[in-house]
């Protein structure tokens, strides 16, 4: 991960474990292309690869090479790097890096557990952004060496997680840094939510369709197959419908927090 890391924080004591330089660029690209955090809809892979990004894509390129150089191995994460994927896999080829994924699946309703606390989301929009940020662009992975896992799976059995993710993009594990992680740095109090599949809550507010699309995403993790990815490719068809909707959600969204800055401007300014 290296050393450019931004600090931990009161929600994550332990680390984001995040890069500095990639958190500033991934939110450039979502600000130039009118991507609020918090929006719904489905964006066009077009917009991540044109040419009002063209001076963030010579920023990712330099970035990948510089840390290629630096490090034997070095890797990345944040949230938002699924949601603006083809950004960065533009940056790759161009700077000809090898790419591996780690993809770590988390429930979608456990994601809006998190947000409703946090930021006050419903738990309907906190479902969809999850889908927003996990599904347009996650078939684009199939294309370079990768891995499923779930956070629930790490936190349970940490030593079988890794050791599937050192099988699937053949790393080797230094058994005593791997004693020291499960031993000293992973805690089950890092699990603020879990999702009880029995529970009357999850039963009202769980998105059928997001359920549906989650499941078989934990059966691709466990055990991926084309048979799979067909079923997926068919649920997702199927959301992609509801683009409207989620494009007037988010104008909506849009048109509440600039009605709230101005009242903020004539409260303050008068």
């Amino acid at each position: 991960m290296g050393d450019a890391l931004i600090a931990p924080g009161e929600d994550n004591p332990r680390g984001y474990w995040e890069d500095a330089e990639v958190l500033r660029i991934n939110k450039e690209v979502l600000e130039r292309l009118n991507i609020a955090w918090n929006d719904t809809r489905i964006v066009p892979e077009a917009l991540f690869l044109g040419a009002a990004l063209k001076d963030l894509h010579d920023q990712a390129e330099k970035l990948l090479i510089n840390r290629a150089d630096q490090y034997t191995m070095w890797g990345f994460k944040d949230p938002r790097t699924l949601r603006v994927l083809p950004f960065w896999l533009h940056a790759a080829e161009q700077s000809g890096v090898n790419l591996q994924f780690v993809v770590a699946l988390r429930h979608p309703y456990a994601v809006a557990l998190s947000l409703q606390k946090r930021n006050g989301i419903s738990l309907t929009r906190g479902q969809l952004m999850w889908a927003a940020y996990t599904l347009p662009f996650l078939p684009h992975i199939k294309n370079y060496p990768h891995v499923f896992i779930s956070y629930d799976d790490l936190l349970e059995q940490p030593a079988l997680v890794l050791e599937k993710i050192s099988l699937n993009l053949a790393l080797s594990i230094d058994e005593n840094k791997l004693k020291i992680y499960v031993e000293q740095f992973l805690s089950q109090s890092l699990r603020h939510h879990s999702v009880a599949l029995n529970d009357e809550e999850y039963g009202k507010n769980m998105l059928p369709l997001l359920d549906k699309i989650y499941h078989i995403l934990t059966a691709i993790k466990q055990n991926e197959s084309v048979a799979q990815w067909v079923l997926w490719a068919a649920c997702y068809e199927e959301y992609q419908r509801y683009q409207s909707i989620l494009e007037e959600l988010d104008a909506e969204s849009d048109y509440h927090w600039k009605r709230r800055g101005s009242f903020l401007k004539r409260l303050i300014y008068g």
